[in-house]
């Protein structure tokens, strides 16, 4: 099977997976294959990202503001093992305004790594991006107008 089916029969699998299974894993095989799944890879993969997806809603069921933001300004909120209060007050925001979004652990070496390459400066979680734009720490103000700028409606305040 080629890669391009197996990634469109991954993605059909996973729109037809239960709104609880809420983390993808994607990584390269031994023959040079990039795997998705929701169940972690096998341990002799060493790398490999593991990414927080929201239940799979539909994009239909969005609204077209909410649609229209998120095809030019993707949101992603990346988090760590130890981030506690601050990263849930994040998501809390996210899903408050209704913004999509998807999540990125940095929990290992290689994770911090490719952070640091990026943006060009130390991990501090948590980190919103919204496009181009990066914001470090939690901070209600600073994440609304991120977003507000980015065209994503205002939701519940």
């Amino acid at each position: 099977m080629s890669p391009r089916r197996r990634l469109a029969a991954a993605l059909l699998l996973a729109a037809a997976l239960p709104a609880a299974a809420e983390t993808a894993y994607r990584w390269v095989d031994k023959s040079g294959h990039v795997q998705y799944s929701d169940q972690p890879p096998p341990q002799d993969v060493r790398k490999f990202e593991e990414r927080k997806v929201q239940s799979n809603q539909g994009n239909t069921q969005l609204p077209y503001a909410t649609r229209k933001a998120a095809e030019t300004f993707p949101v992603t909120l990346y988090t760590g093992r130890d981030c506690g209060k601050p990263c849930d007050d994040g998501r809390a925001l996210l899903a408050a305004r209704g913004v999509p979004f998807s999540e990125t652990k940095l929990e290992t070496a290689e994770g911090v790594a490719d952070f640091k390459k990026r943006f060009g400066k130390e991990p501090f979680v948590p980190t919103l991006t919204v496009g181009r734009e990066l914001e470090s720490g939690f901070s209600t103000t600073a994440w609304n107008a991120l977003l507000d700028n980015a065209g994503y409606p205002a939701g519940k305040r």
